[in-house]
């Protein structure tokens, strides 16, 4: 029994020595596995990154498109509220007809209707204090009890003088669907009565189309309670609906703005939802369609998923290959032929175009992919510096300057290509460096892709995302963030900052006479104007509606002040010709100064939005500071 127990450590032993003999004697097998793990870390390391730079870059759209929603529901919201106003002066001008009798009611009421767009206005009535419709623009009407309506007994019983808007109801006499626009009639105090407009929920709607850019957006109007007013997409079957109780809008009706995301209830599409209380108390709601929005960033992950796969596909190869050559060093010269013609079939059929590079900067070898994407035949590139695929003027945004400077490892970059007889393009590369024995770079393998329409695509997004689509001009966020890197300067360099806040006098008018469109073309001019009035390190931006914000480093000084405010008065009080009308329209204008007046964008904006109100309160075509 104890020879047995001394057996099993003198066993273990001999294993022991065994397992370390075998090592010793095969130096190779420690290289396979120290290869190995090697290749294994290193696509364990890459791969994180590439999932994160992802994930930014999604994170970084969804952000964007968020800002989008909001900057139209304002837009659109800005928009209603302004027909809305227009509606509300037609009730308290016919309002105030009623004490002299229906005939100075149907006198006022046919003036006030004749000078609302028809399309919009079906007709303007009269309820007395009974319920019963007495008055009709459209002319005489049989008696007709709409005392029952909800917006008819929350006015009888409203002690205030609020104006009403209810959501779509279906007319009992015509038949249409109508918004009414009410405000209650009060004698000695008492309430007599209602004046409303029964406005066309779709042509009201018709208005919000021109905020629209994907099919599948949407802008909803509805109250403070949810019910449905307007809506672009599919609008007549939300008439009734009710938005879910549990929106921010409703819960806390203190709240000005928000967002959410969530799917319609109606046609199950998941939208980025941004909205907007208006003075009014109603709320817009802008809905940018996600999957359709996010589209071009998916494409463009999706492709750097393919890539970043492939790209550790071939290192998993050429660890694979490193470490059958290792196993088998005794047939290398045999399976030498074998690698390098399965190398050379991924090659030739691998959708990247492949280049091999010596330590010269030349071209050495190449795949037909690579002919593919540079019009370039594999002849005529072996041998030629790598500059060959470049323009003359590319500099230091060249592949053949940045392979120049020394650089471990793996690495990319994109890079201006040219083609022989097309259109140039714009290339990535993904670089991987091959050494020697000694760890000296002794070649580089450079993986080629067409990326020209992927940075088309980011280019348009960015810049739907930042700039004003009417005027071209910079819109709130980014001249937030141009504000913020003035301030960054002028702390660093303890200079100053100017924020002047622009908003044109008699706007209104010209969109009430003339329209939209005409106001549209307007603003587009007053921003060319503006924008040839400051150069340079100088911003302008179109924070909404008639609003204009310019920002410049400038000294803190009454006489600059004027100096400023005077360029802009004169150049925006010279006549505009809109289709061949001659416009004239002049502006009231707010300055603020950093550091005084605040230390942020927002402060200066809010500041030099006080002063405008002073200027224009003195009279229009003034300044404040």
């Amino acid at each position: 029994m104890e020879q047995h127990h001394n057996a099993d450590p003198e066993r273990a032993e001999r294993r022991g020595l065994a397992l370390l003999g075998g090592f010793r004697h095969r130096p190779l097998l420690i290289i396979r596995l120290a290869v190995a793990v090697l290749g294994i870390l290193t696509l364990a390391l890459a791969w994180p990154d590439v999932l994160s730079d992802l994930e930014a870059r999604e994170t970084a759209a969804r952000e964007r498109l968020r800002n989008q929603a909001l900057i139209r529901a304002r837009a659109a919201g800005e928009t209603i509220q302004a027909t809305l106003e227009r509606f509300d002066f037609a009730l308290k001008v016919t309002r105030a007809a009623v004490p002299d009798g229906l005939q100075s009611v149907a006198a006022h009421g046919q003036m006030v209707v004749g000078s609302l767009p028809p399309e919009l206005v079906l007709q303007q009535f009269l309820i007395d204090a009974d319920g019963y419709l007495v008055y009709s623009s459209l002319g005489p009407a049989p008696r007709n009890y709409l005392g029952d309506r909800d917006y008819f007994r929350s006015l009888a019983s409203d002690t205030g003088d609020t104006l009403r808007v209810s959501p779509p109801v279906l007319g009992r006499l015509t038949g249409k669907w109508s918004i009414q626009i009410a405000r209650a009639i009060k004698r000695n105090g008492r309430f007599d009565g209602v004046v409303s407009l029964a406005v066309s929920p779709e042509a009201w709607t018709r208005q919000l189309a021109r905020f629209e850019t994907a099919p599948l957006d949407t802008l909803t109007l509805v109250d403070g309670n949810g019910h449905v007013l307007l809506r672009t997409l599919k609008g007549r079957e939300h008439y009734g609906k009710q938005a879910p109780q549990q929106r921010d809008y409703i819960l806390h009706p203190e709240r000005q703005e928000g967002d959410y995301v969530a799917h319609a209830s109606v046609d199950g599409v998941l939208r980025q939802y941004a909205w907007t209380r208006l003075p009014s108390g109603l709320v817009m709601l802008s809905g940018i369609a996600l999957d359709e929005a996010l589209a071009p960033v998916h494409e463009i992950n999706h492709w750097t998923l393919i890539r970043a796969g492939i790209s550790s596909a071939l290192f998993a190869l050429v660890v694979i290959i490193l470490l059958v050559a290792l196993q088998r060093y005794e047939r290398a010269v045999q399976q030498l032929g074998v690698r390098e013609e399965h190398y050379r079939g991924v090659l030739t059929h691998m959708g990247e175009g492949l280049m091999v590079i010596d330590g010269q900067g030349r071209i050495v070898d190449t795949n037909p992919a690579f002919s593919v994407i540079t019009g370039i035949p594999a002849g005529e590139a072996r041998g030629q510096p790598v500059s060959r695929l470049e323009p003359a003027d590319a500099g230091e945004a060249g592949l053949a300057a940045k392979l120049a400077i020394p650089r471990p490892g793996h690495w990319e970059t994109d890079f201006p290509g040219v083609r022989k007889d097309a259109p140039g393009y714009t290339g990535h590369a993904v670089v991987s460096c091959v050494h020697d024995a000694q760890g000296h770079v002794t070649h580089r393998i450079a993986l080629l892709t067409d990326v020209t329409e992927q940075r088309r695509r980011d280019g348009e997004i960015w810049h739907q995302a930042n700039f004003d689509l009417l005027t071209g001009l910079p819109n709130r966020a980014l001249m937030n963030d141009r504000i913020e890197s003035l301030l960054r300067q002028a702390r660093r360099k303890q200079g100053h900052v100017t924020v002047m806040f622009i908003d044109l006098d008699h706007f209104k008018p010209v969109n009430d006479l003339y329209g939209h469109d005409t106001g549209d073309l307007l603003l587009g001019q007053v921003g060319q104007r503006l924008a040839a009035l400051f150069r340079g390190d100088d911003s302008v931006a179109r924070l909404g509606g008639d609003e204009f914000i310019v920002a410049l480093a400038a000294d803190t000084n009454p006489e600059t002040d004027a100096a400023l405010a005077r360029k802009v008065l004169d150049s925006l009080s010279r006549p505009f010709t809109i289709t061949g009308r001659e416009l004239r329209i002049s502006c009231s204008i707010g300055i603020a100064h950093f550091p005084g007046d605040g230390d942020s964008a927002d402060a200066l904006i809010n500041r030099a939005d006080q002063a405008m109100y002073k200027a224009k309160g003195r009279g229009r075509a003034g300044w404040s500071a």
